[in-house]
């Protein structure tokens, strides 16, 4: 099992140039921070000529947070992902709104400013999740607009025994109800118009599907919640249980329905049986105690073991551009 280093701030020369190393939040032991005052040394080259000291800091660490470099542009990000050419992802089952800016880099989500985006791991959900998110900062907010992120060894450990247990047991059971009216359509979350497309990757994929005219569907299906890391083979909390229940959605889409049966999603354990609004708290509880928030300065850039790390957004004012990609 793979331990965190316990590292304060040191420098390093790497192709003759002074970097500083340091980890962001020394309590929680995560992200380290890699950072040059050095504008002219590339962060792809370095990537490129560090790799294995990159895997593993990012393995150590669950995150790795690169300043300096001035990655502050599309164009910039977008060469920097070309490191990865043959394993970056599309957003595919969006549970959220992003639009593609060049190939397989994206806005991050375009949810309004006044609300918070809930703690969660990329995809996790999904039939097929990346194993690496990468966020870059073009234009950081006039106020706020932080991506907290939290260790989901962290999470499972700050869970009851007896919470864990039934996860455990049980697994988790998604249900999402796609009309466009409370969340994303049908075609948006499946990027396509076709009805047999869906149907067949739902087939492929193991979900239920029920089309309750031509402009809903509802989707179920159900995953583990508790999972081991392919590499540290240590236990996470990887599953959106608590990003798409009930009682995490805003006050203004609850007061908007009669029946749970409209919502836009839900969670039940893996047996279709309730979570009870004091599981989904202590849930968000133990995310809270796992979490480090930094705020964004322009170029950043962030590369996340998206197993190790959930990552959410807090509420901002201003113009703010987070870029993402993943693979």
């Amino acid at each position: 099992m793979n331990k965190l280093k316990n590292i304060s701030a040191k420098s390093i020369n790497v192709e003759e140039e002074n970097i500083i190393e340091r980890v962001k939040d020394t309590t929680q032991g995560f992200p380290l921070v890699i950072e040059t005052q050095n504008a002219n040394l590339n962060l792809k080259s370095w990537i490129h000529n560090n790799k294995e000291k990159f895997e593993q800091d990012i393995i150590n660490y669950g995150g790795v947070l690169f300043r300096g470099f001035e990655i502050n542009s599309v164009d910039k990000f977008q060469d920097l992902m070309n490191v990865f050419p043959n394993e970056l992802l599309e957003y595919k089952l969006r549970s959220s709104p992003r639009h593609s800016i060049s190939g397989n880099v994206y806005v991050s989500t375009t949810y309004p400013n006044d609300q918070i985006i809930n703690m969660h791991s990329e995809s996790s959900y999904a039939p097929v999740h990346p194993s690496r998110i990468i966020f870059c900062c073009v234009t950081p907010a006039l106020k706020n607009g932080e991506t907290p992120i939290a260790d989901t060894r962290k999470v499972l450990k700050n869970l009851s025994k007896e919470t864990v247990e039934l996860f455990k047991e049980k697994g988790i059971k998604y249900r999402r109800n796609l009309n466009g009216v409370l969340g994303l359509t049908w075609q948006e979350v499946f990027q396509t118009n076709e009805k047999n497309d869906v149907e067949e990757e739902c087939l492929n994929n193991g979900m239920q599907f029920c089309w309750k005219g031509d402009n809903e569907l509802v989707i179920s299906w159900t995953k583990k919640a508790i999972w081991k890391h392919p590499i540290t083979n240590e236990e996470i909390w990887f599953n959106h249980g608590l990003f798409f229940n009930k009682y995490m959605l805003n006050k203004g889409v609850l007061s908007s329905i009669s029946d749970d049966e409209q919502l836009p999603n839900n969670t039940f354990f893996g047996d279709g049986t309730e979570i009870s609004k004091e599981i989904i708290e202590e849930i968000n509880n133990a995310f809270i105690k796992s979490t480090v928030s930094f705020p964004w300065e322009k170029g950043d850039v962030l590369f996340l073991d998206n197993l190790l790390m959930a990552h959410g957004r807090n509420t901002y004012e201003g113009e703010r551009k987070v870029i993402v990609s993943m693979y």
